[in-house]
Order: structure tokens, then C-alpha cells, then sequence
């Protein structure tokens, strides 16, 4: 293509006014220090480019040494091709593409620098020596022009076309930095408000809140512990005041495991005793969890301290009470003994010195003495069982055991058994556990008899036994009253009850049997749908192998 002169301008009148429109619009916008285009490029002078695409390199110096004076950063391309290669790496205030062009042509180059969102709106200014039709002139327009200079035309005219361009350009960066400007400190004051209303709100908690910094200091300590200490806002941030409030007895174990949160990164628990500007002490609960930044990071900790004091102090006194509770039952069962034991030698002596002779009625009455003594005994036994159980004295002496003799031991143990009623028993030999055999049986024995107990004229009790995993696995099963839901994790409570005294007992066998079937490393719990008739099932569980406990 051939280089243009420079003396003509042919512009068409629609466009001449859009231009000046522009350009009259673009004068009149006042920017703070910068008023007119002229002040903007001159304040500017290096902050646009200006795109120069053209396959003649005499035209491309041509254009350089008329929009020389501009100031503006003057960027060379050949073709097409390497024009978008440049749009890739910058940005630029306006692009002079020329139309005829080997290859992609500016038709298709700007079609393409359209089809870029990030260079849909750069103004593109078309420049050709070839058409004054106004159809091909439309057609520049459509594909994406912002103004069309046809060759020959006056320097002048396309330095102000340029220029123009420009300074829309720079007042857009203006417009955007002002409003990012007013974005950043709408956010900053917006983060101010936030902050001082969560301040506001954690001065008004009744815990304590610290802000931990990576370099030791406290950054914020709110108003709940300023007033607990007695600490001015200073003396809040300086650690060395507020591990003054921490109890001696408690600093090594606290200091200690901060270390340890400290190096591994995780949130760290612990009750401690922190002093009152009074000089009492108080227990607190103490929580402090790491704090990250979006990369993951560790930014600091933020550490909260709940009193729990009164608490405590209720757990305490509800510990010693049952202590003292347990004490009492103990000491009440040891006392029991020996005047049940006399009671028991007293009645067999007489049935024994009276041999035949016994009336009817005295005979009746010296089995009923036995019977409730028997009973009586039962009981002190349960009771001593349960403290041995809670001080963790329950002696064991573990043999090995057959799970299916021991259950056919303890079925026979219930006969007779009242009409209508019988025991089911599907339990193989040669299951055999490591167990006190004494302990276990009591074990199933208890739960034999609750099933019995529970279960209506003509119940079905099944006990049976499999191995599984290493494990054996027993079943009490009933289809008596049921176990409501709510009640199956404290049947196995001391004095734990699934229903009514009108049962009889102290709910204590369940506790016991748990307390055995525990020591021995295994698991027992209940399952029923807690309606009426459809019964319950007992499972316990007990390792094959010693010392490996039942999962």
C-alpha cells in the first residue's frame, strides 16, 4: 500500500459532529487538578499508549511523526496478527488500524479486538487511501470503528482525533481510580463501623475475648476482662499483666500447652483459675483456636474465657454428695451382713433341731425365713458390688470359659418355670472366652431373670450365642413390655429403670452387669422398638482374646 499524502481530510459530516460532539463533551468534564485534555497529557505523559497498525513501515513512521507531539507511548505492529499479540500484553487508549492489509486485514483484526472483552470498547480509528463509499464505510462502523479517516487528511485533524481518544481515555482512569478510591475507603470505613460494632458487642459479652498476635502481643482484650483484672486498656495488651491474674498452680500446665498449640497450629482447651481485681480466684474455661488468613496462613489466635466457677462448684458438691451416698450404701451393706448371716444360722438351727417335729405352720414359716433372708442377702451383695464397681475393686479371676455351658447352666438354673413360659437356647460349644465364670454367669443370669420378669404368661425367652470377628456375641431376647427409647442408655445407671417399682428390684442389675461385662473388655446395651409385646434384646459381647477389648 502505498503511502498517503497529508494535505486532504475527508470526513463525513455525520461523523465530523459525533467527533466533535466527543470531543466538546470530553473538554467540559472538570477533573480535579486536571481540567482540560491537554492538562491531562501533560500530567500524564506516560500513562497511555497509542496502537499504530499498518503493513507499510513508511506510513507507520509517517503516523509516528504526527502524533509525536501528543507525548503519548507510540506502539508499532506490521500486521494483524501482531497488533493482537500486543493487545494481549497491554492495554492502549486508541488503536489506528489500517483497513488494507495482507492476510488479516482490519476489517478481521478488529472484528477479533471485539470479540476480547477486555479490548471490546478501546477505540479503534480505521484509516484507508481506497473507498469514499459509504457502504464501505458503514461496514467499519459495524465490525467495531469508533471514527474512519480516509487519506489524504490534515495531520492536524487526525492528531486532534487522536487526542480526543486520549484524553477519554485518561479521564476514564480517573473515573476509575477516583471511584476506586471512594470504593477502598467506603470499604475501610465500612470495616471501622464493623470492627467497632463487634468491639461494642464482645464489650458487652460475659466471656472474655483476646486477640493473640504472631508476635506475642495481645492485640485486643475486651471490657469484660478489663473489669474482671482491674486493667487500664494498656495493661490489657502487655502478656506479662495478664499472666500476672493466672493462678501459680495452674501457669506451668497453661504455659506448657500454649507452646505446644503454638508450634502445631491447633485450638487449645483448658480450665485454669484467673484472679479478680479483688484477689479471688476464679475457675474459668478457657478455649483459643488459630486464626488464618485467605492463603491459610496463621495470622494470630483469638481466645475466649468462660467462667465456670459456680459450676464446679455444683459438680463438686453433687460428686461428694454421691461419694458420701455411696459410702453410706456401702457401709449400710457391710453392716447388714452380719445380722443376716446370724438370722440365716438361726433359722437353720431351728429347722435343724426340730427335725420332724415341726408343726405344719412353723415349718411354712422357718422356709419363708430363709427365703427372705436369701433375698436380703441378694441385696447387700448388690450394694457391695456397685461400690466395688465405682471404686474400680471388682476382682476378677478369668479362666477359660464355654459361653454355651455357662448359658445352659443358667437356663437350667430357672427350672421349673412357671407354666406357659420356657427358654429357648441356641447356644454351640466350644465358644470360649477368657472370663471369671462366677461374674458372668451373675451377668446372665440378671438378664434371664428380667426377661422372665418382663414377659407375660406363655413368653418365649431365646438366649443365643455366635462368634463373630473374633468376638462372641450373646443374645437375650423377650417379647415382653418393651424398653421405651428414652430410657435405653439409663437402664444401665445405678437405680436406672426402664418401668415402674411395681417390678420389684433396685435397679442395680443392669449397673452391675454392665460394671462385669466392662471389666472383662467387653460391651453390653439394649435394643427394643419400645412397644408392648414386641420385647427387647440384651447383646453383650466378649473378646476371645485376653486383654483385647470388644469394639
Amino acid at each position: 500500500m502505498g503511502t498517503a499524502g497529508w494535505t486532504r481530510c475527508h470526513i463525513p459530516p455525520w461523523r465530523m459532529t459525533a467527533w466533535g460532539q466527543a470531543r466538546r463533551e470530553a473538554s467540559r468534564v472538570k477533573m480535579p487538578e486536571q481540567p482540560t485534555f491537554h492538562a491531562l497529557t501533560r500530567l500524564e505523559p506516560l500513562a497511555t499508549s497509542v496502537l499504530l497498525v499498518d503493513d507499510n513501515a513508511a506510513n507507520l513512521l509517517a503516523l509516528e511523526a504526527v502524533l509525536e507531539p501528543l507525548g503519548q507511548r507510540l506502539v508499532r505492529a506490521s500486521s494483524g496478527p501482531e497488533a493482537l499479540r500486543w493487545l494481549l500484553r497491554e492495554d492502549f487508549a486508541v488503536i489506528l488500524l489500517d483497513v488494507q492489509m495482507p492476510g488479516v486485514d482490519g476489517f478481521e483484526t478488529a472484528r477479533l479486538i471485539r470479540q476480547r472483552q477486555r479490548t471490546r470498547y478501546t477505540p479503534i480509528i480505521f484509516l484507508t487511501a481506497h473507498s469514499r463509499d459509504e457502504a464501505h464505510l458503514v461496514h467499519g462502523y459495524a465490525v467495531g470503528a469508533a471514527d474512519y479517516v480516509v487519506k489524504p487528511f490534515h495531520p492536524d485533524v487526525l492528531r486532534w482525533k487522536v487526542e480526543a481518544f486520549v484524553g477519554l481515555y485518561l479521564q476514564q482512569q480517573r473515573l476509575q481510580r477516583h471511584e476506586s478510591a471512594l470504593w477502598a475507603r467506603e470499604r475501610r470505613m465500612l470495616e471501622q463501623q464493623g470492627e467497632l460494632r463487634f468491639r461494642r458487642l464482645v464489650d458487652t459479652m460475659p466471656q472474655f475475648v483476646w486477640e493473640l498476635l504472631l508476635d506475642g502481643t495481645i492485640g485486643y482484650a475486651n471490657r469484660g476482662w478489663l473489669d474482671y483484672a482491674g486493667l487500664s486498656p494498656e495493661q490489657g495488651r502487655k502478656w506479662k499483666d495478664t499472666l500476672y491474674c493466672l493462678h501459680p498452680e495452674d501457669a506451668p500446665s497453661l504455659r506448657s500447652a500454649w507452646q505446644e498449640a503454638q508450634r502445631e497450629g491447633h485450638p487449645l482447651e483448658q480450665e485454669c483459675r484467673l484472679r479478680r481485681a479483688d484477689g479471688e480466684y476464679r475457675w474459668f474455661l478457657t478455649r483459643t483456636i488459630p486464626e488464618r488468613d485467605e492463603q491459610g496462613q496463621l495470622a494470630g489466635w483469638v481466645s475466649t474465657a468462660t467462667d465456670i466457677d459456680d459450676a464446679r462448684r455444683a459438680v463438686e458438691t453433687l460428686r461428694a454428695a454421691s461419694e458420701a451416698k455411696d459410702m453410706f450404701l456401702t457401709m449400710a451393706a457391710h453392716e447388714l451382713r452380719t445380722p443376716l448371716q446370724a438370722a440365716r444360722g438361726y433359722a437353720h438351727l431351728a429347722s435343724v433341731k426340730a427335725g420332724d417335729t415341726l408343726a405344719p405352720g412353723v415349718d411354712k414359716a422357718l422356709h419363708g425365713i430363709h427365703r427372705s433372708v436369701n433375698r436380703m442377702a441378694k441385696l447387700v451383695e448388690n450394694l457391695l458390688d456397685v461400690g466395688r464397681i465405682q471404686r474400680g475393686e471388682l476382682h476378677l479371676e478369668p479362666k477359660s470359659l464355654d459361653v454355651g455351658a455357662l448359658l445352659r447352666d443358667v437356663a437350667e438354673h430357672f427350672e421349673p418355670l412357671p407354666e406357659g413360659q420356657h427358654i429357648e437356647l441356641d447356644a454351640p460349644e466350644g465358644l470360649v472366652v477368657p472370663g471369671d465364670r462366677e461374674r458372668l454367669d451373675q451377668v446372665f443370669t440378671n438378664l434371664v431373670s428380667n426377661a422372665l420378669r418382663y414377659s407375660p404368661e406363655g413368653g418365649r425367652i431365646r438366649l443365643a450365642a455366635r462368634e463373630e470377628a473374633g468376638r462372641v456375641h450373646v443374645e437375650v431376647v423377650d417379647h415382653g413390655l418393651g424398653i421405651p427409647g428414652e430410657k435405653l442408655e439409663n437402664i444401665f445407671e445405678r437405680f436406672g429403670r426402664a418401668h415402674g417399682i411395681s417390678y420389684g428390684g433396685l435397679g442395680l442389675g443392669l449397673s452391675i452387669a454392665r460394671g462385669i461385662v466392662e471389666r472383662h473388655g467387653g460391651r453390653i446395651w439394649a435394643e427394643s422398638p419400645g412397644s408392648q409385646g414386641m420385647g427387647s434384646t440384651f447383646h453383650v459381647v466378649l473378646p476371645v482374646e485376653p486383654g483385647k477389648p470388644a469394639p
